[in-house]
């Protein structure tokens, strides 16, 4: 079987992918013995920049056109409002005043989280959610979403907590499941690289150092409206649809 007609073994392919760049960065800053936040940023910035120059190479050389990745305008609807709401909530934690909340280290880490937006999405909803597509829309969806959680299972590796890292599991996947939802819903992929990058943002700006109860129960409550916004997506690309079909049937 080639590889370039096994949209599996592309996606599995993929997400290692996803892993080496930040792996990269990893490496130097340990080899370096690199303390400060600002210049962690910094490194992990670079290598996640070089890391979606090489995905869009790899989107320019495959069958496929830009749009068909993505990219491409969407319309706003009511479910936006939700998930501002959402994002807004982490702030009752209080934000954390790493390297002394200097300008330049809320614009190195704007640039990271930027260039982790475009970087994952680009690859788990973009690459990985098109080629599964061949398998249909659903194995798409769920397969990105599966996949995107698995990569965050390097934070095992990492040494951070075994309860914290399960969490992030679950929401990972429950995060990669509303966006690849909504890509499938609107066509676009702009809104969950936009959305990556503001969750990233505020989640750094407000996470602690060691895990508080207000903390663990946000990481909760933010599951909770995930499964309700893939719920909601679900209904509205699935069901309805074998509704209207199955009306149009017994119709005719």
């Amino acid at each position: 079987m080639k590889m370039k007609n096994s949209p599996i073994l592309l996606s599995l392919l993929f997400t290692v992918l996803a892993l080496v760049f930040p792996a990269i960065a990893g490496a130097i800053i340990t080899i370096k013995n690199i303390s400060s936040l600002s210049t962690i940023f910094l490194i992990q910035f670079i290598s996640t920049a070089v890391g979606v120059l090489v995905i869009l190479w790899i989107m320019e050389k495959s069958k496929f056109a830009f749009q068909d990745f993505g990219f491409r305008k969407f319309k706003a609807e009511a479910w936006l409002a939700v998930i501002v709401i959402f994002e807004l909530v982490p702030f009752l934690n209080g934000i954390t005043d790493n390297d002394g909340f200097s300008a330049q280290y809320v614009l190195i880490l704007l640039l990271f989280v930027i260039a982790v937006g475009f970087c994952e999405e680009l690859i788990f909803r973009g690459l990985i959610f098109k080629y599964l597509s061949a398998k249909g829309l659903k194995v798409a969806i769920i397969g990105s979403s599966i996949l995107f959680g698995i990569g965050h299972l390097a934070n095992l590796a990492s040494g951070q907590d075994f309860f914290m890292t399960l969490l992030q599991l679950i929401f990972a996947f429950l995060f990669g499941l509303v966006c690849a939802e909504i890509v499938a819903k609107t066509k676009s992929i702009i809104f969950p690289i936009v959305w990556h990058a503001m969750h990233d943002f505020i989640a750094f700006l407000t996470d602690k150092s060691e895990p508080n109860v207000l903390e663990v129960s946000i990481y909760v409550f933010h599951c909770i409206v995930l499964i309700g916004l893939a719920i909601y997506f679900w209904r509205a690309l699935f069901i309805k649809k074998d509704k209207a079909g199955a009306i149009i049937i017994n119709n005719g």
